[in-house]
């Protein structure tokens, strides 16, 4: 699971604003990958959010499968 997420965080609207907090190596390393891969910086941001997200959707998918200890 994601840390600080709380299972009373239940967002009901379509669309969510994430704000995303990254270390200064994991911000240069973004760099280079972009510039090698020729896309700017936003897009790639965005794609690395993106799939963040695409794991969370995966581990809440997940739970349903998790049988509470008796």
């Amino acid at each position: 699971m994601v840390n600080g997420v709380k299972d009373n965080m239940v967002v009901k609207a379509k669309d969510v604003e994430i704000k995303v907090v990254i270390p200064r190596s994991t911000y240069r390393a973004l760099k280079v990958k972009c510039a090698l891969m020729d896309i700017t910086l936003r897009q790639g941001m965005t794609d690395m959010v993106e799939k963040w997200v695409k794991d969370v959707k995966k581990d809440i998918a997940g739970i349903d499968k998790i049988k509470p200890k008796a």
